[in-house]
């Protein structure tokens, strides 16, 4: 006890600030080049991120400083939005710090704290959990998780692939009477939320949101991206026989300023249009834009486990896991879990 006392007077603690977005992206790439060789953090979006209404770095964020002033931890949980029963905590250490115990400890009990914040505002018949990820290699991070309570309770992955010589492009068939329409922000956001939400009702971790709480998140979302919003990068598959949206493909040009990578930030078809080659359109076309735009690969991140088989479609498409990731959850309150976990019987 008093060696994990002494260790956490080693370091300083503070609420995060604007100023500090250019560590913090050090900090998040600095792991993720340690695990990928690649950057996944870029300072405008991160600072973006905090510029919105709805996040308070006094009340959402803790960083820690060695001796020297360095930045070797931060933790955050952003306000989840109504229903309020699902916060999630990101913590981050240096490399150099990754064995320390006790400061992934120190911050996963203020993300605890803060967290459990939320419980009040939550329905009151609702079980409330926090969540969090590991990357599968990140033992240091997942040891701390269960060390804190978490319960491993799902692999996500993230998948990719490489236009290299072996690559054979492959002509998107579209089904019926589905075309592609162009996306316009303001005419078109709403609808495409709408029809991601039903798309989304029966995959695991869905928590059911307001239409306008939804659209909120998303506003911020493309608010963040900033200059790199590209709305012809949103590939709108619009049935013409009864002018609805059957799916989408929404894409982004790069990640984080490695414009060889491209990245699909999200693919969806809704329930009556699937197993009929709409996925895998949407997946084709997706390619072979990003590819004319110079993208020498192609990721995108799912749940291993997906419940509607998505894995398979992108397997077909090419596409291979690299990287997995852990979902762990704790319970901060018990109660009728609103989460979808399983496909309606």
């Amino acid at each position: 006890m008093k060696e994990h006392l002494d260790r956490t007077e080693s370091w300083t603690v503070r609420p995060g600030r604007i100023e500090d977005a250019r560590a913090v992206t050090r900090l998040f790439n600095a792991r993720s080049q340690a695990f990928f060789g690649q950057n996944q953090a870029e300072e405008h979006k991160i600072r973006a991120g905090w510029e919105q209404p709805d996040v308070k770095l006094e009340r959402d964020t803790r960083a820690y400083f060695d001796r020297s002033g360095d930045l070797i931890g931060w933790a955050s949980v952003i306000d989840p939005g109504k229903p309020y029963i699902k916060p999630f905590a990101g913590v981050v250490t240096s490399p150099e710090c990754s064995g320390d115990a006790a400061l992934w400890d120190a911050m996963l009990t203020w993300a605890e704290q803060q967290s459990r914040t939320y419980i009040r505002l939550a329905p009151s018949h609702a079980r409330v959990s926090l969540g969090a990820h590991a990357m599968v290699r990140d033992t240091h991070r997942w040891d701390a998780y269960e060390r804190n309570g978490f319960a491993r309770v799902r692999v996500m992955q993230r998948m990719k692939i490489c236009f290299d010589s072996s690559y054979v492009p492959q002509m998107p068939q579209w089904p019926g009477e589905i075309s592609l329409h162009p996306f316009a922000l303001a005419r078109d956001l709403e609808k495409v939320v709408a029809a991601d939400q039903e798309a989304f009702r029966d995959h695991w971790g869905h928590v059911e949101r307001p239409l306008q709480e939804e659209l909120r998140q998303w506003k911020e979302w493309i608010q963040c991206e900033g200059n790199d919003f590209d709305p012809s990068l949103w590939f709108v598959a619009v049935d013409d026989a009864c002018g609805e949206i059957a799916g989408y493909a929404i894409c982004d040009p790069h990640i984080a300023g490695d414009r060889m990578r491209g990245y699909v930030n999200g693919l969806a078809v809704r329930a009556p249009w699937r197993k009929q080659g709409l996925g895998r359109a949407l997946l084709h076309h997706a390619f072979a834009e990003l590819r004319r735009r110079g993208c020498t690969a192609v990721e995108l991140d799912m749940d291993s486990e997906n419940l509607t088989g998505a894995s398979r479609l992108y397997e077909r498409a090419g596409m291979y896991p690299f990287s997995q990731e852990y979902a762990y959850e704790k319970e901060l309150r018990p109660g009728i879990d609103l989460v979808r976990r399983a496909l309606e019987p």
